[in-house]
């Protein structure tokens, strides 16, 4: 696998002010294909402020990798709060690659986030998804099968189709 060093992350289009502070822990994956490997989340409206699985075993999930100097991220927070009023029991989780908890958090609260957000500045989990590029969505499939990518903003009705269509090829 092709190691995406912060140079690389850097180079690539984001402006990513990464710091040493706890990243994703565990193992790489489940045998069913889920990632069960647990990241830590902020503490702040929507968010635990504990350690949670990147992709539960047996769960439909949608991934948002963000930086909170993205300029597309700041609009997709709103479209992503709709998709996680719209479908309750999805698992939904934005990952960083910052490492500065308090600006994560003064952004999740500017941005009214209700979900969990993580701090990966090792950028384990950009790595482990072959993720490039801020922002980037992903969809799960219950087994762990990648049926959407989208890089950049999207639309909630976009967002919500592919993660129905998901839900229902179950």
């Amino acid at each position: 696998m092709k190691r995406y060093t912060r140079r690389v992350v850097l180079g690539s289009g984001g402006g990513v002010a990464l710091a040493t502070l706890a990243g994703c822990s565990g193992v790489l994956g489940g045998a069913d294909g889920s990632d069960t490997r647990e990241i830590d989340t902020v503490a702040v409206a929507g968010s635990p402020g504990e350690a949670v699985a990147i992709h539960p075993q047996g769960q439909v999930a949608l991934l948002d990798f963000f930086g909170t100097w993205c300029a597309p991220c700041k609009p997709q927070m709103a479209h992503l709060r709709t998709v996680v009023e719209r479908f309750p029991d999805l698992h939904v989780l934005s990952i960083t690659w910052e490492g500065e908890a308090a600006v994560v958090a003064d952004f999740w609260r500017e941005y009214e986030g209700t979900w969990p957000v993580a701090l990966d500045p090792e950028v384990r989990t950009g790595e482990r998804y072959g993720v490039q590029r801020i922002p980037t969505l992903l969809v799960l499939a219950a087994d762990g099968t990648e049926t959407w990518r989208h890089v950049g903003l999207a639309a909630t009705d976009t967002i919500a189709a592919e993660v129905e269509r998901t839900i229902e090829a179950g």
